[in-house]
């Protein structure tokens, strides 16, 4: 991250797919941003921000990740297209605006899409580790017994 770079990291409780599908959707109702490109595999979302009184514009990166609780992390990044040079410094805190609008839009339009649970996630999680566990059985590393018993604990975690 530059000098005038912008940042912005927020978690949010959906999944990694309907949170990629909701930025995609969003990011075209924002006046004032152009999509430069759309990164299906890495879940990145490629923003450019014309000029404006306080900005000779912008370059947006917003990449969704997966956290290991299975929601979502949003990393929002801008740079100006100038750097430091020209008045990349001093936007008045365009930059910063920019970022928050494109979060505005996106959990506006998050709210059309079901949250993800602690519930959920606690199965899941359980669900994992029982998985993880059968397997160390079935490698012989761990004893039918001591299988048996891990596995009543996690299940009472309910």
């Amino acid at each position: 991250m530059g000098l005038v770079d912008h940042e912005t990291k927020i978690k949010v409780p959906y999944s990694l797919e309907n949170t990629f599908d909701a930025l995609k959707k969003c990011v075209g109702n924002i006046d004032g941003f152009k999509i430069d490109s759309i990164d299906n595999l890495m879940k990145t979302v490629y923003l450019k921000a014309g000029v404006s009184l306080f900005s000779w514009g912008e370059n947006i990166t917003v990449t969704i990740k997966e956290t290991t609780d299975g929601m979502s992390e949003i990393q929002a990044l801008s740079t100006p297209k100038t750097g430091v040079m020209f008045g990349g410094a001093m936007d008045m805190g365009k930059n910063r605006k920019n970022l928050n609008t494109i979060m505005s839009f996106l959990s506006e339009e998050l709210k059309n899409y079901t949250q993800i649970t602690t519930q959920n996630n606690t199965t899941n999680n359980i669900t994992e580790k029982i998985k993880q566990l059968s397997k160390l059985k079935d490698e012989g590393l761990i004893t039918e017994e001591e299988y048996s018993t891990k596995k009543q604990e996690l299940l009472s975690q309910f």
